[in-house]
């Protein structure tokens, strides 16, 4: 067989390949390949260390292949090759290096299944990654928030602990991912985490005086000017000092969409009640409470003036000025002559009436006065 001398070491070839692996396990067999697609004849010649260098040539075949016993420790070596066919311009020049890396036998992480964003000064949460084993290890931590950067970090101890904060820009479900690896071995874990918006800004509006009846009215939970949107969040009102508690699961909370309660209070409620409304979701809380007074309403009269005199059987008018009219307000007029009582209501009366079937009357009141 004759072996015609390059004039120049070859670069670059279409029919020819060669496989050197990037990475190596101490102790391990390493194996090298050479393939062409042309020709009789292929050659692999190996530079496996300063000491050692392997020539290899088949005959009738286009691929070759041997495996070296393998490096005694972590090391970096460079690697040169070269494979020739005995085509026309079929050979092919490789430098590379060959990393020796020790295993990776574990990478684990702890972190928070819930986090917090909105809050400020912000919270960032805390991940603490343990790499065991491996040479030249690099770990990469991806907290899942396409808003937050991926942090790599390259160690080289048997046994490591890092921590890494993120912070996170929006809420949501979210899946943290540890990954750990070299050339001869990866190591991946993952864990879901929940982020929320950060309730601290809510504001309690509505009215701070109530009269009853009716006695009904509309309180509502806003986002202050520096409150984000929330969502499926919890809030627990409670509407007086006697009262249970009313819980509202609430979809959303924004500058435009405020959640609102309605409540009617009774007059047995009459006086001072506090309001209070406590709205969270898993990470966070705001209490929020207004006082308010409840008026039952009342009547308050002015003069009565009828005439002094009248014919029999004729009208006698009598003219009631009223200062406040109240609620619910029930007149019982008894004219004096012995006849029963004849009545004029608001609706109903407030007080207790006579059971027997009462008469119930419009009263024309020609000089009233109302506030």
């Amino acid at each position: 067989m004759t072996i015609n001398p390059y004039a120049s070491l070859p670069t670059t070839s279409s029919c020819i390949s060669i496989d050197i692996p990037k990475g190596a396990v101490p102790g391990t067999a390493v194996k090298f390949t050479s393939d062409a697609t042309t020709g009789t004849v292929n050659s692999l010649a190996v530079e496996i260390s300063d000491l050692v260098a392997v020539f290899e040539v088949v005959s009738d075949q286009l691929n070759i292949s041997f495996n070296y016993a393998g490096y005694p420790s972590p090391d970096t070596v460079d690697i040169t090759a070269v494979s020739w066919s005995d085509a026309a311009d079929c050979a092919l020049l490789s430098d590379t290096v060959l990393s020796v890396e020790d295993v990776i036998l574990g990478a684990n992480f702890t972190a928070p299944i819930t986090a917090i964003t909105g809050a400020s000064p912000a919270t960032p949460t805390l991940i603490t990654v343990t790499v065991a084993g491996g040479t030249r290890a690099k770990v990469i931590v991806d907290s899942g928030d396409k808003s937050t950067s991926v942090q790599t970090c390259n160690m080289s101890a048997s046994l490591a602990v890092m921590s890494y904060n993120f912070t996170y820009q929006d809420t949501g479900t979210f899946d943290i991912t540890v990954d750990a690896y070299n050339f001869v071995s990866n190591v991946t874990n993952t864990q879901t985490i929940d982020v929320y918006e950060a309730i601290d800004d809510l504001v309690l509006g509505g009215p701070t005086e109530i009269l009853a009846p009716p006695g009904s009215s509309t309180w509502t939970v806003s986002a202050g000017a520096n409150q984000g949107t929330l969502q499926d969040i919890t809030c627990e009102w409670q509407m007086g000092n006697l009262f249970s508690s009313d819980f509202h699961s609430v979809s959303v909370i924004n500058s435009s969409t405020p959640h609102q309660m309605e409540h009617a209070y009774q007059r047995e409620d009459t006086g001072p009640q506090t309001i209070t409304v406590n709205c969270s979701n898993a990470v966070s809380t705001q209490v929020l409470s207004k006082n308010v007074t409840v008026t039952w309403d009342n009547v308050t009269l002015g003069a009565l003036t009828c005439n002094s005199s009248v014919f029999w059987n004729h009208t006698v008018t009598c003219q009631l000025g009223i200062v406040r009219f109240g609620t619910e307000a029930c007149f019982e007029w008894d004219m004096g002559d012995g006849n029963a009582p004849v009545y004029y209501q608001d609706s109903s009366c407030a007080a207790s009436v006579p059971a027997a079937s009462p008469i119930y009357i419009q009263v024309i009141f020609l000089e009233t006065t109302y506030s």
